[in-house]
């Protein structure tokens, strides 16, 4: 086992030697020549011949610069000498097998001037390398034999006898390199053995003749570096005698140094004997010491028993914790204040890391998921699920349609995808409402949000209802514009009629615009001030949000009032027309302000495609702005969430302008178009029945556009969405209009 340890360490040591002998310059050196080689042979050898020459030059050096390097920084290459010495011998035998095969080349060219010289110069090159790696005579060989071998038995093959004699040279030249190879590695291990037998004697003298006061000056140079804080301190008294740079630098004393007569600073007694004392202080125990400013730290300690200038010491290791600890503290007051906000909060907040295990949730996510406070933590979020449908009630004693295994599922998904998807439940169990969205956070984990939403799901529902109510009073009021518009067309028949029938009409306009808007306007009015409370607080919460529905059901039916009389005024021919060029961009900007928060209430993209630099529209600005919000909010609200709504000007072809509003929406047959033309006509679908509305707003859109002179068109296919061109023609079409 000592012969094999010493081969070992002696092959440790030619590694060594090797990589420090064979140095970065001569490497770059190499690259150097490899690129002279490579100018030399222009015109001689392809441009990929001599690029691929310089590349495999550097890509052999690179092998080895980063293998020397890698081995000075492996701490392990002593015992690891023999993978490291054959890792070695593989990157110069390719350095070799490189020099024979660009070698090889050029004694194929012709026997010129500049193939000479560059073989010359990878002769160099291969003596260079092939003696700078002597001391792995291994390695040194595969060098020579692998550069010039190939060379010389091409040389010899050849029939000129000139070729012969050079290969007989090349013969002689790697007999003479692997001479010199051999004896520069005995050299080197003469040498190496010579050092290592001295090392040896040295060590053994010094051991031998050192006093105390130089292993006091060892320890004090070395324990002068460390890059901690060393003490060494006194028995009797606890004054430290010897302090490095650190320990001066953390206890705040101005000279690193110490005497025995006068040290510059002295422990508190109780940790001298935790020190000292019989039971010896352990690593991990966290002390508060006092610096010499009367600052205090928190350190850990570790204490070796020794003797210094003759007196019984301690060789005291300090590790400054004091930043730690803050650090500690604050992350533990962050942790409290996160409880804390956790603890009041009334929605589920939940916290999962990245393997989906729960860190933290407050007291109302573990109430929804049916799990105790102190058992949820580290939980998967599967396990949560299936804890969460475990104490449900089954679907059928639920009253409601539930499928536990399809929710789970449904769960998984948008965890997994945690984008923010709102995921809306009943909760058998409490019979409530309730909405989770789930966030990535930046640490990669998952964050949960689970929202109580019963009273807005109530709020939905009342409003529904209210909408109905609405809906049956606008169908009543419909029904008798439908009288009206009997009574008109009788009136025609005969002028008196007919004159008696516009001035019964004039008046009802009249009268349902002072009899209905009046009260109208006194209830959106008396309403608004309830729900802002200008004038206090009614101390009941329900009152004010009843206040804020009938606040919100007055301005739905004074717009549906509107539509009404204006639908009525444009039949009666009362609708005065001020036409002019509007200017499309800001047409097109104060539609998209007033329809934005309803777009993304809906979650639907609306937007406004770009149209020539000073595009206009050449309409009454009032009524045009009437057309495309009334078209672009039926647009949106028919619109599925993630679905898109997009409007655009385009130039006719007689000079005119046609305004074209798409959607992605559910779409109408042919027969459900002609019907949402006429007045109140509502079609039969599951989306569309969920929306409220009096169906005025297509055949007003319809009236005020022929007002323009101009047309209407509606394709349409269910379930893929809704064109409406509208087209307004030239201005001179527009003359005779009444304005």
């Amino acid at each position: 086992m000592k012969w094999q340890r010493d081969s070992i360490g002696g092959i440790a040591r030619r590694n060594e030697l090797l990589v420090r002998v064979r140095r970065p310059y001569d490497m770059a050196a190499q690259a150097i020549v490899a690129v002279f080689v490579a100018v030399l042979l222009d015109g001689y050898l392809d441009l990929a011949w001599r690029v691929a020459y310089v590349a495999g030059t550097l890509l052999v050096v690179g092998l080895q610069y980063f293998t020397h390097r890698a081995f000075l920084a492996n701490r392990e290459r002593r015992p690891h000498a023999v993978a490291w010495r054959w890792r070695l011998i593989v990157g110069y035998a390719l350095n070799g097998a490189l020099f024979g095969a660009m070698a090889a080349v050029i004694t194929a060219l012709p026997r010129e001037p500049a193939p000479l010289l560059a073989l010359m110069c990878i002769a160099g090159m291969i003596a260079s390398v092939s003696l700078t790696v002597a001391v792995q005579f291994t390695a040194s060989a595969s060098v020579v034999l692998l550069a010039v071998v190939p060379t010389v038995l091409l040389l010899l093959l050849e029939q000129e006898p000139t070729s012969r004699l050079l290969g007989a040279v090349g013969l002689v030249v790697i007999l003479l390199l692997l001479s010199f190879a051999y004896r520069l590695n005995r050299y080197y291990r003469r040498s190496s053995e010579m050092v290592e037998r001295l090392r040896g004697m040295l060590q053994d003298r010094t051991r031998v003749s050192a006093d105390a006061e130089a292993a006091q000056n060892r320890l004090r140079s070395i324990l002068d570096a460390a890059p901690f804080p060393i003490v060494v301190t006194r028995r009797s008294d606890g004054a430290f005698l010897y302090s490095n740079r650190r320990a001066a630098e953390l206890f705040g004393i101005d000279d690193g140094g110490a005497t025995a007569a006068s040290p510059r600073y002295v422990l508190d007694p109780a940790h001298r004997e935790r020190i000292f004392g019989a039971t010896p202080v352990r690593p991990d125990e966290e002390l508060q010491i006092a610096t010499a400013q009367g600052r205090a730290i928190w350190a850990t300690v570790a204490a070796v028993p020794m003797q210094y200038a003759e007196q019984d010491a301690a060789l005291v290791v300090v590790n400054d914790i004091t930043d730690r600890k803050a650090s500690e503290e604050k992350l533990r007051a962050a942790e409290q204040h996160l409880s804390d906000a956790l603890a009041v909060a009334p929605d589920g907040v939940a916290l999962f890391d990245p393997e989906q295990r729960l860190v933290i949730c407050n007291q109302a996510y573990a109430d929804i998921i049916g799990v105790p406070l102190p058992r949820t933590a580290g939980m998967l979020h599967d396990d949560i699920c299936q804890a969460s449908v475990r104490g449900r009630p089954a679907p059928e004693q639920a009253g409601v349609r539930t499928d536990y295994g399809e929710w789970v599922a449904t769960r998984r998904r948008i965890f997994n995808a945690a984008i923010g998807e709102p995921h809306i439940f009943y909760d058998t169990r409490d019979r409530r409402w309730l909405q989770i969205r789930d966030f990535r956070i930046t640490s990669g984990g998952t964050a949960s949000l689970i929202t109580d939403i019963t009273a807005l799901k109530r709020s939905e529902r009342e409003l529904r209802e209210a909408n109905e109510s609405l809906a049956s009073q606008a169908e009543m009021l419909a029904g008798r514009t439908e009288t009206l518009e009997a009574a008109r067309q009788a009136a025609l028949k005969a002028h008196q009629e007919a004159e008696y029938a516009n001035r019964a009409k004039s008046q009802f306009l009249a009268h349902m615009s002072h009899e209905l808007r009046t009260p109208l306007n006194a209830i959106i009015g008396f309403s608004e001030i309830m729900s802002l409370q200008l004038l206090g607080a009614s101390g009941v919460p329900q009152y004010d949000r009843y206040a804020q529905d009938i606040l919100a059901a007055g301005r739905h039916l004074l717009a549906v009032i509107d539509d009404i009389l204006d639908l009525s005024k444009v039949e009666a021919g009362k609708m005065k027309l001020v036409a002019e060029h509007v200017p499309w961009a800001k047409l097109a900007q104060d539609c998209l302000t007033l329809l934005r928060p309803l777009a993304s209430d809906r979650m639907v993209i609306l937007q406004a495609a770009p149209a020539a630099e000073g595009a206009t529209l050449y309409a009454d600005e009032r009524l045009a702005k009437q057309i495309l919000v009334n078209l672009l909010s039926n647009a949106v609200k028919y619109t599925p969430s993630g679905g898109r709504v997009e409007f655009r000007l385009l130039p006719a072809q007689d000079g005119g302008a046609v305004v074209e509003v798409s959607d992605t929406g559910v779409g109408m047959a042919p027969a459900d178009i002609e019907k949402a033309l006429e007045p109140f006509g509502r079609i039969d679908s599951a989306l569309v029945s969920q929306m409220r509305g009096t169906g005025l707003g297509l055949p007003l859109v319809k009236a005020l556009t022929e007002l323009h002179r101009g047309s209407l068109e509606i394709i349409s296919e269910p379930g893929r969405g809704t064109l409406v061109r509208l087209y307004f023609p030239p201005p001179p079409n527009l003359a005779g209009v009444a304005s």
